[in-house]
């Protein structure tokens, strides 16, 4: 029988200013952390869901990435750029999701952080802002 472990988390993050040139650094959104010494080659399918709250007139464009840090002290980023892009006229809130499957095999204790990338841009109207967001870690074993 294949062992399965289960680990969420949530956060979010803003109000964010206007920024019409990139980021000087990444902005944490939400981690989650999950303990799979105890699995034999495990995969990790990773879930990502939130709700974009937008003021009028906004042009946004969002750029999330994945880094998993390691207990070992290592860290990379994983998977790809998932981008949120939207121009909204009015008030308005919209959800946003993505999954990720880390299939490195890997045992051990790690972190999973989503972050919002520098090359992100929100033009025009400050407010924006990222709630309800949550990651989930679902850990199994492969045979």
């Amino acid at each position: 029988m294949s062992e399965v472990i289960l680990r969420a988390n949530s956060g979010g993050v803003g109000p964010f200013p206007v920024f019409t040139t990139p980021l000087v650094e990444e902005m944490p959104v939400v981690s989650v952390s999950i303990d799979t010494t105890q699995l034999r080659n495990p995969a990790t399918l990773l879930t990502f869901t939130a709700q974009i709250n937008m003021p009028a007139e906004l042009n946004v464009n969002l750029a999330f990435t994945i880094k998993k840090y390691s207990s070992q002290g290592g860290v990379q980023t994983i998977g790809g750029t998932y981008v949120f892009s939207s121009i909204a006229e009015l008030l308005e809130a919209e959800a946003f999701s993505f999954q990720f499957f880390d299939n490195g095999n890997a045992r051990g204790n790690f972190t999973y952080a989503v972050q919002v990338a520098p090359n992100s841009f929100i033009g025009i109207a400050p407010g924006l802002t990222i709630t309800n967001a949550v990651l989930s870690a679902l850990a199994v074993e492969q045979a």
